[in-house]
């Protein structure tokens, strides 16, 4: 099939440019943001890949695409990250510029992680 004089031209010979989209610059750090928090706490085992795979119900080359920073999660698969990977929770709230609810969320952590000791040297103690 050959194209006549009146069909449409495939490229634009010159003109106006589209505006640079500043989400798409948003997208690509978003992903590759994801994929360090990834790499961070699910390590560099091979079976890592299988393992998100599992939590998130999502696809073996999906997960990989994410751990190379190809393309981030979408929300559902997002939120089972967030719920199991503490560096992908902060990393959500970084990009969102929320740093009084990761303050808040780490001060509970060290709240819950400091009872605990105090529980464990309660008991080492004895009563007295």
């Amino acid at each position: 099939m050959s194209l006549s004089d009146k069909d449409r031209k495939l490229r634009a010979g010159g003109g106006n440019k589209f505006p640079i989209d500043p989400a798409a610059d948003t997208v690509a750090s978003f992903a590759s943001v994801i994929a360090d928090a990834l790499r961070r706490d699910f390590g560099t085992s091979p079976a890592k890949v299988k393992h998100i795979a599992r939590l998130t119900g999502a696809n073996a080359r999906t997960v990989q695409n994410w751990l190379y920073g190809r393309n981030g999660p979408s929300g559902a698969g997002l939120v089972v990250l967030m719920r199991h990977s503490d560096a992908v929770m902060q990393a959500v709230l970084e990009l969102a510029d929320r740093y009084e609810i990761q303050h808040a969320a780490k001060s509970e952590k060290l709240r819950g992680e400091l009872r605990s000791l105090i529980t464990m040297l309660l008991e080492y103690l004895g009563p007295e």
